[in-house]
């Protein structure tokens, strides 16, 4: 895919074009992820992390956190009394 040039907002805002969102299968209102190394800015969509393990697969939020399916599972456990 070609590079393409935008001029940024007076309120900071850049628009990413319809056929890369498309391609990358982001929607409007989907949350991204921007960060800033050694001077060069990287917009990317935000995949939500489990808080213990850091794991991205099957993440679910609670009370605004991440937590993974396994790690909840030990959660469960350790709050039953029979883990560790």
């Amino acid at each position: 895919m070609k590079n393409n040039y935008k001029k940024i907002s007076r309120h900071g805002s850049i628009n990413i074009p319809v056929a890369m969102r498309r391609k990358i299968g982001i929607q409007g209102g989907d949350p991204m992820e921007v960060s800033l190394v050694n001077g060069v800015v990287t917009v990317k969509p935000y995949t939500p992390r489990c808080m213990f393990c850091e794991t991205t697969e099957n993440v679910k939020q609670l009370l605004g956190k991440g937590i993974c399916v396994e790690c909840a599972n030990t959660v469960h456990q350790i709050m039953k009394g029979s883990g560790e």
